[in-house]
């Protein structure tokens, strides 16, 4: 199986993903011609192969019928008879399904067709659940957790160490000016620089969501202290991040509110656990807007 991991109108790149081969001989999956293989549509019998991709076609070759493009590929990996169907998702060529046989050549049934169409079926089924599932808990100009994703997180960390674990929330500074200056491209773009550079000064455990907003949230399961340095850590790397829209360069500040999960004399549900530690981090966060901006403020 082969994924199709970039393409235009003079090309297409697959990576090969599975394979299972009867014999070691035959197995191709760990050849580096494979990895990101490119083929440029230069010809005649490239361009019609590309459109029958593209259309979702069934297709049957023999090596004795084939054109020139693929007769090198069945020549360089031995084929004999190749049946294939592309992996369509969302009306889109995702990849390529197929049978090779090395041995001899096949003529395939129709029953062996529907096989593999059913085949496809069920991994095109599994592709939509996973982005299903990512689009749930992510955000789409991010590409961070969720508010949604985060608290499941803590909740399910609280379930384990309900005394552990410390709550940072990150919000940029003024940062409605950059949208009414120059234009929300702008801050969204913006917004990505930011998760980045957060993204990259995490520790290992910590989970970083956008909350909404210029907003952000971390998770960290750690104490204050170590929470507080972190936070720090973030603001003096966010003083120093170069963003440049267009002709214009953008300044990024921001405020944190750090709290800690404080020990509990008796249970109490994950969600009750949250809401608190959360009122602690959002009114240290307020404390920083409040207090000059571009700082760190700790509540015990």
């Amino acid at each position: 199986m082969f994924e199709v991991v970039d393409q235009g109108p003079d090309h297409y790149t697959t990576k090969f993903v599975y394979e299972w081969a009867s014999s070691p001989e035959y197995s191709e999956i760990n050849k580096p011609r494979y990895d990101h293989h490119r083929v440029n549509i230069n010809t005649d019998d490239r361009r019609a192969f590309y459109e029958s991709r593209l259309n979702g076609d069934v297709l049957r070759h023999h090596r004795n019928s084939v054109g020139a493009f693929l007769r090198l590929e069945f020549e360089l990996q031995n084929i004999q008879s190749m049946l294939t169907i592309p992996i369509m998702v969302d009306g889109t060529w995702w990849g390529i399904l197929g049978f090779d046989d090395c041995d001899a050549p096949r003529d395939y049934s129709d029953s062996m067709v529907a096989a593999l169409e059913i085949a496809a079926t069920l991994i095109t089924n599994g592709i939509l659940r996973d982005r299903l599932e990512w689009e749930v808990n992510h955000d789409h100009l991010t590409g961070l957790h969720n508010r949604r994703a985060l608290i499941q997180r803590i909740e399910r960390s609280l379930l384990t160490s309900p005394d552990l674990g410390s709550l940072i929330i990150i919000d940029l500074d003024d940062f409605k000016h950059i949208n009414d200056t120059l234009g929300h491209q702008a801050g969204d773009a913006a917004l990505k620089a930011v998760a980045n550079l957060l993204s990259s000064a995490l520790p290992k455990g910590a989970t970083l969501s956008r909350f909404g907003g210029e907003e952000f949230a971390l998770w960290l399961p750690a104490d204050g202290n170590a929470a507080c340095a972190l936070a720090e850590n973030m603001r003096e790397k966010l003083e120093h991040l170069d963003i440049h829209w267009q002709s214009s360069d953008m300044a990024i500040r921001a405020s944190f509110g750090v709290a800690q999960m404080r020990p509990c004399p008796h249970p109490e549900p994950t969600q009750v656990l949250f809401d608190k530690v959360f009122a602690r981090a959002d009114r240290a966060l307020f404390e920083a807007k409040t207090g000059g901006r571009n700082q760190v403020v700790y509540t015990d």
